[in-house]
């Protein structure tokens, strides 16, 4: 491999030679590979779950539970989740921390997903954006074997 910069080439190749992976979390890298506390490879299957629509929600949520959501993505064998994000979630404090589901949706004309969220995730409804999108990541606890 040609590099332009020999020095910035020697240097990031000392590092990831160098580098202990980090056992304060379960996974971490070492060189170019994910690896768990042991130090094994890891592989990993994920699967994209858009929240980055015009309600700022994760998709689905007025159709089904989101414990059950996140029950099926680790049946279906996947280990990870992509919850993608609006900007406008993270770069707007009144739209993430004022605005709640029900008001979102309620912007777009949305009754019937508000009535789906009232009877499949009744303790989202009535939370901020920026709340909810934490509700829905802290619905996954993956272990270390992907189950």
């Amino acid at each position: 491999m040609f590099c332009f910069f020999p020095f910035f080439c020697f240097f990031f190749s000392f590092l990831a030679q160098n580098t202990v992976p980090n056992m304060a979390y379960p996974l971490s890298t070492s060189s170019r590979w994910i690896v768990d506390e042991n130090g094994q490879r890891v592989k990993l299957a994920c699967v994209n779950w858009p929240s980055h629509l015009q309600p700022v929600v994760a998709e689905g949520l007025s159709k089904q539970p989101v414990d059950a959501v996140a029950k099926k993505i680790v049946e279906m064998g996947f280990n990870c989740v992509r919850l993608t994000w609006a900007l406008d979630l993270m770069t707007n404090e009144t739209l993430a921390n004022n605005v709640t589901v029900r008001q979102s949706f309620q912007s777009f004309g949305l009754k019937d997903d508000i009535v789906g969220f009232q009877t499949n995730n009744p303790s989202i409804i009535d939370i901020s954006l920026i709340e909810a999108f934490k509700k829905v990541t802290l619905a996954f606890e993956f272990d270390q074997q992907g189950s």
